[in-house]
């Protein structure tokens, strides 16, 4: 396939060179941690800030992949799902629809408090675009039933404005972030396939618990969308992309990176971002 075939999936204002979702994702979940298996055969059953009730039902699939079967109001399937326990009561759990590879849905909850926040990543039709960008993503705030609920629960966070942190994805995938406001952050490629790259792209974050983040971007350029589970206290986080690569299929990619707070931008009295 010739570069101005693959140029095609980008937005149309992308610069000459400018690189694909699968031109920079290989290798990207080289530093996540390991997938595990805790809950096989377990039941978590969500109550959200809506009224809403999600059961996941956790099973073995073929070649001992782990699947889901779960049901949230009148929605249900059996998927594909990952799990990763990212310290000691955290676990970060990612379903890809079967019937609906345009979306998928992400489950970061903390078992001691019972605390969850869920993401959902829906990935438009051609020719949609809803604020700039393909992608669009719901949030909503759970609790696990069947025990004592404690904590805080997770809410949107304006923390991270004014840090400049670096994403350490593998030996080849390095990136700059700089949060600059509650919708926005900028970012740049240090080394790697997108190096001398960089924008500023949509983002949320979400405070999970004290140095703990959910973080999200939907790219302008690049129809493309992340959840992270930041965890600075252990100085890691674990994510997923979803997006379109060159070919133009519908592609769901691991990550994982270590991650540093390099600098912070300190705002004169009376003057905040947005």
């Amino acid at each position: 396939m010739s570069r101005s075939e693959k140029q095609d999936v980008l937005n149309q204002n992308a610069e000459s060179g400018w690189k694909n979702y699968d031109d920079f994702a290989k290798g990207i979940d080289t530093n996540r941690l390991p997938n595990t298996q805790d809950w096989l055969d377990k039941t978590i059953t969500i109550e959200y800030s809506d009224g809403g009730i999600m059961e996941l039902q956790f099973v073995q699939g073929e070649q001992s992949h782990l699947l889901v079967n779960w049901q949230y109001n009148d929605e249900y399937g059996c998927d594909p799902c990952e799990e990763v326990c990212t310290s000691k009561d955290h676990y970060f759990f990612d379903i890809q629809f079967t019937d609906k590879q345009n979306e998928s849905l992400t489950l970061i909850l903390n078992i001691a408090t019972r605390r969850v926040l869920t993401v959902r990543s829906i990935l438009l039709p051609e020719g949609k675009v809803s604020n700039g960008s393909r992608l669009v993503q719901h949030f909503q705030a759970g609790v696990i039933l069947g025990g004592e609920v404690t904590g805080e629960e997770p809410r949107p966070t304006r923390e991270l404005i004014g840090y400049r942190t670096l994403n350490v994805y593998s030996p080849n995938h390095y990136y700059e972030h700089f949060y600059v406001n509650s919708e926005r952050y900028a970012w740049q490629n240090l080394r790697g396939e997108q190096f001398g790259h960089g924008d500023m792209d949509y983002a949320t974050c979400y405070k999970f618990e004290e140095d703990m983040y959910i973080f999200t971007f939907r790219e302008k350029i690049i129809p493309v969308c992340s959840v992270f589970f930041f965890d600075y206290i252990i100085g890691r986080c674990t994510g997923k992309f979803l997006g379109i690569t060159s070919q133009g299929e519908i592609q769901t990619s691991r990550a994982g990176a270590f991650i540093y707070k390099m600098s912070y931008n300190c705002y004169p009295t009376g003057i905040a971002p947005r």
